[in-house]
């Protein structure tokens, strides 16, 4: 069992701490000693020596890995295993500066050698205020296992686990305005808007093969943004599929990309992907490490170019080493403090299916521009599995999702089945031209004598020409007789299509008596 706490070098060390577990058959409480720490200061080389945890003046943080063996024999519905202190620092997205409360739940009931998830990430960022800022924590499960990702609110401990109140305009999905976690890759981007300290509480969910939950963790970060210098390093975008000379060279058979930064290789096939990184101060030179030795044996990895950057990895696809959540980190070498960035690649190899699922059919649609969204496999022809992905006209993962207020047109592939074999179908979407326009009220004064007259004339605007009409008597060819028809309010409707709403406008006709 392990607790990884990081303290500000400038106040005590650590202490003891006592982690609790419970479960249906009893609970307790077990203390562990303090371990040495580690320095994880966001420091450069040079002048580590004078941060905060050497007596100097540099802000700096230790790590603290507290480690003991517990024996949790299995039990119905599993283990929650707790923590808790009396306090936090002030920030600017809770209220006031309560306590912190960890938990951890273990279902050695479903699964009884099981790990949980395991960070790779132990840093405490020191980020750009006004400048977006990515982030991976590196997270690894056994074999066979998978794990989701979803921002949850801070807790305190009052008797219980208590929850903590957010400041106006923050939220526990929103610990900062415009904050994204990506909830397969555990991708976290958010542009700080204030000098100060901001808390994110991340919950990682771990489930095995089959999609049965059998454990969580969760990590409290408290991310400081600080006025810099010079700008962080950022992505230049999610990782491509390549061949081994990156960028340009057409990937292999039996890979594909099923989502950002998602990658699914069949068993015993070769894969290379790139991705690339930039900072915006170009006399900067990156520094790009990842674990691609230990977590893909076999692999290999090369970096072009020293600012932009780009990393081209290769490996042969082996389910014994599945899924890897492959971290890059990055910083620009900035002294005394470094800007860093993280991005966190899902790699997972696949046995070949027993048959292909259906992708449907090819489809066209003419949509509507103001459109609600809409699944994009309502409109694919056939009867399309439900398991497939999505991507966009550049190739790039998309949503099951269109949106056409944000989405562009053009052609977006299905693909169902796994890397070894698949089948695709397309969906080509278009917008209609405009959305219906039926003109605006408006009212016709006619003789009781006098010749037909076209409705559309007693309307405002500029009315399409597709609507029908309907009133108090029936109109033929869009005009009003006044021998044969009553006055009244005749309503002009424009039909619906693609998404778009139908338009109506109605022209008040009023008859004067014939001289």
């Amino acid at each position: 069992m392990t607790l990884d706490l990081f303290y500000d070098c400038t106040g005590v060390a650590a202490l003891p701490q006592d982690i609790a577990y419970a479960s249906a058959c009893g609970s307790g409480t077990v203390t562990v000693a303090a371990p040495v720490p580690v320095e994880v200061s966001q420091i450069c080389a040079s002048q580590i020596a004078n941060s905060t945890c050497n007596g100097g003046g540099l802000q700096g943080v230790h790590h603290y890995s507290f480690q003991t063996v517990l024996n949790l024999p299995p039990c119905p519905g599993g283990w929650t295993l707790s923590w808790v202190t009396c306090c936090r620092a002030a920030t600017l997205n809770l209220v006031g500066s309560p306590g912190t409360y960890l938990e951890a739940t273990l279902r050695n009931d479903l699964v009884p050698c099981g790990d949980s998830p395991q960070f790779s990430d132990f840093s405490v960022p020191y980020v750009c205020v006004g400048q977006q800022f990515d982030m991976n924590f590196g997270v690894s499960v056994p074999t066979g296992q998978y794990t989701t990702y979803t921002l949850v609110g801070s807790l305190g401990f009052m008797n219980g686990p208590n929850p903590i109140a957010y400041k106006p305009g923050f939220s526990p999905a929103q610990p900062v305005p415009g904050t994204m976690l990506n909830a397969t890759t555990g991708q976290l981007t958010f542009t700080p808007p204030a000098i100060g300290k901001y808390v994110f509480v991340v919950q990682v969910d771990q489930y095995d093969a089959n999609g049965v939950l059998i454990g969580s963790v969760m990590r409290d970060i408290m991310l400081v943004s600080m006025a810099c210098t010079g700008s962080a390093p950022a992505p230049q975008g999610p990782a491509q599929l390549t061949g081994p000379a990156g960028p340009g060279d057409p990937p292999g058979p039996n890979v594909l990309l099923t989502g950002v930064n998602a990658i699914e290789v069949c068993d015993g096939m070769p894969v290379c992907f790139s991705i690339g990184f930039e900072d915006q101060d170009a006399a900067d030179v990156l520094a790009i490490s990842s674990q691609a030795a230990t977590l893909m044996p076999g692999s290999t990895v090369s970096i072009t170019g020293t600012n932009p950057s780009m990393v081209t990895v290769c490996w042969t696809g082996d389910i014994n080493y599945s899924p890897v959540n492959l971290l890059f980190q990055v910083n620009d070498g900035a002294c005394p403090i470094m800007n860093t960035a993280s991005v966190g690649i899902i790699i997972t190899s696949v046995s070949p299916l027993p048959g292909i699922p259906d992708p449907g059919t090819n489809s066209s649609a003419q949509i509507c521009p103001t459109a609600a969204p809409f699944d994009l496999i309502d409109y694919l022809g056939g009867n399309p599995n439900t398991t497939g992905s999505w991507t966009g006209p550049g190739g790039n993962p998309h949503g099951p999702q269109f949106d056409p207020a944000l989405d562009p047109v053009g052609t977006y592939t299905y693909t169902v089945g796994n890397a070894c074999a698949s089948a695709s179908a397309t969906l080509t979407i278009s917008f209609t031209s405009g959305t219906p326009d039926a003109g605006t009220d408006g009212t016709l004064n006619v003789c009781g004598n006098g010749s037909a007259v076209a409705l559309i004339s007693g309307l405002g605007g500029t009315p399409d020409l597709t609507g029908t009409w309907s009133g108090p008597s029936v109109v033929v060819g869009g005009l009003f007789d006044p021998v044969t028809m009553d006055p009244g309010a005749y309503s002009y409707t424009v039909p619906a299509g693609g998404g778009c709403a139908a338009a109506s406008a109605t022209v008040t006709v009023t008859e004067q008596a014939a001289p």
